[in-house]
């Protein structure tokens, strides 16, 4: 039985196998596990209940050690990698990775990454980064990748594939590719599908949050969303997007050239807020930034809107969940199972209306075994719309705490449609053996 795991809209092609989209990727995955105890390699910030990884660059030992974080560094030489403290996302450090074209090849090509733990990887999972492409930073008709989610070829299989996702440059754009194949053994680079989709011209001198939510199949099962900037720009629902392996694929992010065209022989780019969750993981969980810890005792007035209707509770939660927006989500079109139904204190739910809510949330010193460690309570009913669009006048019973804000902003609240979740509802689909 395989193990299990994985994330972009509009426009897609799938078309024949066509060697020119190849990345020359030819990377041995046993040296890899040979060289490092990833069995045995330790979460070093555990931020969250549903994070497996997390590199945020705070570990100061990483200038000594470039293996103390959570990921492993995969690199030829020391400037490969330093730690960066005049341009961070967050907190007082970030990561610069740098190849130059007189660098020792390693695998294949010339690369300075960071990967994930094999032993870490999942069907489905959520993936947040930030990165930035200085002014200094060209490109040619050469691409080269700069964040991949990386496939484990099974024996007798080549290892010349390319990854079955990834974010290359080149040409000065950005674009998401995904690659797939039913075959079990494959045995070159060509796959049965391919899509692709051109992100613009690559921003420079600012950061780019990236969130990435990928469940992996070789069949129509499988889901890949992509926000950038908080902006979704690749949602492929029910679609295959990876190889028929016994392993899932690992995530990678740096930067990886195979080859040099004539006008380029440097790359640097920044990385900051990289954390990894697991399928029950979620957009503002893996966000840059992520989710700001509260200390036991204490507690944060937050705005949230609430769906008009709910879905069956999946994975380890059963029951009936309501779907929420929090934080940046408000507004969007995305909705988050809310897992303790009937646990916002004060709060009774009436199916049909969309509401926006203003709660305290509590982080709770000692909770009963199962349960959230976030308390929640009512601090009054914003708003309350039928799902029809027409309004309710409502007058809320519940009074401001006195650390409730000044006035919640109408706009971050304001009613819309509800909006399907897609496929918030969906069980655990293990993959089955190959024959």
């Amino acid at each position: 039985m395989k193990n299990f795991f994985y994330i972009i809209l509009i426009t897609l092609s799938a078309c024949s196998p066509n060697e020119d989209h190849t990345i020359k990727e030819n990377q041995d995955p046993s040296l890899i596990l040979e060289s490092v105890n990833l069995e045995t390699e330790q979460l070093s910030d555990p931020n969250a209940v549903n994070l497996i990884l997390a590199e945020t660059f705070e570990n100061s030992a990483l200038r000594n050690d470039k293996q103390a974080g959570d990921f492993y560094l995969e690199h030829a030489v020391d400037h490969n990698f330093q730690l960066e403290q005049n341009l961070v996302r967050e907190g007082s450090t970030a990561g610069r990775f740098e190849i130059r074209k007189d660098d020792p090849k390693l695998y294949g090509g010339h690369r300075s990454e960071m990967a994930q733990i094999r032993s870490t990887t999942l069907e489905e999972g959520w993936y947040g980064f930030s990165q930035y492409f200085p002014y200094t930073y060209s490109t040619d008709s050469t691409e080269e990748v700069v964040g991949q989610w990386h496939d484990i070829p099974d024996d007798n299989e080549t290892a010349a594939r390319s990854p079955s996702n990834q974010i290359s440059t080149g040409n000065g754009r950005l674009k998401w590719t995904t690659r797939w194949d039913s075959r079990s053994i494959q045995t070159n680079n060509i796959t049965e599908g391919y899509f692709e989709k051109d992100l613009g011209e690559i921003p420079k001198n600012k950061w780019i949050d990236w969130v990435v939510h990928i469940k992996f199949s070789n069949t129509n099962t499988g889901i890949i969303e992509v926000w950038m900037d908080g902006v979704k720009v690749i949602d492929r629902q029910n679609l295959p997007n990876s190889y028929n392996d016994e392993k899932y694929p690992y995530f990678k992010f740096g930067v990886y050239r195979w080859e040099w065209g004539t006008s380029v022989t440097q790359r640097v780019i920044y990385y900051d807020e990289v954390r990894v969750g697991n399928k029950n993981s979620s957009y503002d969980e893996v966000k840059p930034g992520g989710l700001k810890e509260l200390e036991p005792g204490l507690s944060e007035s937050v705005n949230m809107r609430v769906n008009s209707y709910t879905v069956d509770c999946v994975g380890e939660m059963e029951g009936i969940c309501l779907l929420v927006q929090e934080g940046d989500m408000i507004g969007t079109e995305n909705w988050e199972n809310f897992y303790y139904y009937n646990s916002i204190e004060g709060f009774t739910y009436e199916p049909g209306f969309v509401y926006g809510l203003m709660v305290n949330k509590t982080e709770e010193e000692n909770p009963q075994a199962g349960a959230s460690s976030i308390k929640y309570e009512l601090v009054k009913i914003v708003s309350k719309e039928l799902h029809d669009g027409s309004q309710e006048p409502f007058q809320s019973e519940a009074e401001p705490s006195e650390s409730e804000p000044a006035d919640a902003d109408p706009s971050e609240l304001e009613p819309s449609e509800p909006v399907s979740p897609g496929n918030r509802d969906r069980g655990i689909n293990k993959r089955s053996l190959k024959n």
